[in-house]
């Protein structure tokens, strides 16, 4: 294989005695960083009638804390060119920005005031539901985003992986600031929150910039804090073993959740659209399964680019669509792979007739080696690449610790690709392409009249 050139770095990983792990990659090369505060809890975690919370908490930081307006907070970070953005997903709420190397500490200190000293104004709270509203009413509206909200109803009915990732209209009319103050206290106290830096930081300033925020006194006083740290070579040895003991002895422990194999759903919403947008899945990989590099590799070949076999094949063989993709899904007790696409309704048939045709000959003749070798070269360069960004670091290093995969280095990811073998690979094939455990959604207009369900026959 070609060489790796995965520049060796300072990690250092730090648990507070609060529970609050502070980890930091040094780049004393480059005069920016990337600054994050993951929390440890996203739409699966929310009751039915609280669906959207994580999402709503996520607006509504921005919105003012004791001490800074809405408008103070963007300044604090544009005003020197840095970026503010925050995300939720289905796992996870992240609070994150990119700061130029002088304002690391005024940056984070923010990121940690927003989370910790939000006031949730009753006026902004009624505005940003409303906000809210309009983003999910757009949403709705377009058919390549709302299909995979249908897609995850389909495929997890009421599991809370079914849930949409926004709420809806009726569950955040329903949502009021003692949901957000209770939300703000759990994350204060028992939420696991991970506090990253990636760039020309320095791990002591944010240890103590994390301990200020938290109220926990000065460094030198802290007797049951711990620390490693070691360069990229020893971060697989040294970092595994601390990071295990910081998921098993925290007093913030994992978010507790349950699993969801899926079930054979098809939906289908008639609307006023010209085109056909659908998704077709099925089981996937949780994060912690042996196979999970298996299944990378298996999608970079089958749909994940321009090279892949359905693109060329529905696509640029075929003209039946603008594009086609394939994704796995990783997920705790959970995984999803999924095709999505848009094309007329006269093309749909063909469409899932020659997505079949991938299918069946992929269960039939798996990848060739040449095709394996390729997707290994692929991933490997895109990884590779992805070095030269502070922001996919830090999203690897909170990979590491939100889903207990400790020690996974750039170079042992790398290893675990390499080991991945035909044999690997067939096995993949045969858990994920199980049709009787596939499911779809589909949004199209009144006058189409195919069956999705019937036309699956992999």
């Amino acid at each position: 294989m070609a060489p790796r050139n995965a520049a060796a770095t300072d990690i250092r990983t730090t648990l507070l005695e609060n529970g609050v792990v502070v980890a930091t990659e040094t780049l004393p090369n480059i005069r920016s960083a990337s600054l994050g505060v993951y929390l440890d809890i996203g739409s699966r975690d929310e009751l039915p009638e609280t669906n959207g919370l994580a999402h709503l908490f996520e607006h509504m930081v921005f919105k003012g804390t004791k001490r800074h307006d809405a408008l103070s907070i963007v300044k604090a970070f544009e005003s020197s060119g840095g970026q503010i953005n925050a995300y939720t997903s289905k796992e996870q709420t992240c609070f994150y920005a990119k700061v130029v190397d002088t304002e690391v500490g005024a940056g984070l200190s923010m990121l940690l005031e927003m989370l910790l000293e939000s006031v949730f104004d009753p006026t902004e709270l009624g505005k940003e539901k409303e906000v809210i509203i309009e983003e999910i009413k757009g949403g709705e509206d377009n058919p390549e985003d709302y299909v995979y909200d249908l897609f995850s109803e389909a495929y997890f009915g009421k599991h809370s992986l079914g849930f949409p990732i926004a709420g809806t209209a009726k569950t955040v009319r329903g949502l009021h600031r003692k949901h957000l103050v209770a939300h703000q206290a759990k994350a204060a106290t028992k939420l696991p929150i991970f506090v990253l830096a990636v760039g020309r930081v320095n791990h002591a300033e944010v240890v103590d910039i994390a301990r200020k925020a938290f109220k926990l006194g000065a460094t030198g006083h802290n007797a049951r804090a711990r620390a490693a740290s070691s360069s990229r070579k020893a971060t697989s040895a040294a970092t595994a073993a601390f990071t295990a003991s910081i998921l098993d002895g925290s007093a913030r422990k994992s978010t507790s959740r349950t699993g969801s194999d899926g079930k054979q759903r098809h939906l289908v919403q008639k609307r006023p659209v010209h085109q056909v947008t659908a998704v077709l899945g099925g089981p996937g990989y949780p994060w912690n399964h042996p196979n999970r590099y298996a299944l990378l590799l298996l999608n970079c070949i089958f749909g994940d680019g321009m090279s892949s076999r359905l693109f060329q094949s529905v696509r640029e063989s075929l003209g039946l669509v603008y594009s086609i993709y394939s994704n796995p899904e990783f997920m705790i007790k959970a995984g999803v792979y999924s095709i999505g696409f848009a094309t007329e309704p006269k093309d749909m048939g063909k469409a899932l007739a020659e997505i079949n045709k991938q299918i069946v000959a992929l269960k039939k003749n798996g990848l060739t080696r040449d095709e394996l070798d390729f997707s290994k070269r692929s991933i490997r360069g895109g990884i590779l690449l992805g070095l030269e960004s502070t922001g996919t670091r830090m999203s690897n290093m909170s990979r590491q610790l939100m889903y207990g995969l400790p020690g996974e280095s750039i170079d042992k990811i790398l290893d675990k690709l390499d080991q991945v073998n035909a044999a690997d690979i067939r096995a993949c094939i045969r858990d994920v392409f199980q049709k009787e455990r596939w499911a779809s959604a589909a949004i199209m207009p009144k006058s189409a009249t195919l069956s999705i369900a019937k036309t699956l026959d992999f």
